[in-house]
């Protein structure tokens, strides 16, 4: 149970969405997603924070980056039907 709360808290707030919706096309660094979406540092380590404690991001060091991937795959063990849903909504997300 605590798993999907997790995962609906993530969910809850639109740059989380945005956040994913980014990370959808690929790997990138924190320096990258701070540049593309204009948020302060501190505001998006948190938002991250959330995502990766809900299971839909991961992180990894590259040096001195900190580098960011999608992992949707995570929330795919519903039958699918939640993963449709959700890469429904992240297309909706502007």
């Amino acid at each position: 149970m605590n798993d999907v709360v997790n995962v609906v808290r993530a969910l809850s707030a639109d740059i989380r969405l945005r956040l994913l919706r980014l990370l959808r096309s690929g790997e990138m660094s924190a320096a990258e997603i701070e540049h593309t979406l204009g948020m302060p540092r501190q505001t998006l380590s948190y938002h991250l924070h959330v995502l990766e404690v809900g299971g839909l991001v991961t992180s990894r060091r590259d040096g001195r980056r900190l580098v960011y991937a999608s992992s949707l795959p995570a929330v795919a063990d519903s039958g699918g039907e939640f993963e449709r849903f959700l890469t429904h909504a992240l297309d909706e997300v502007r």
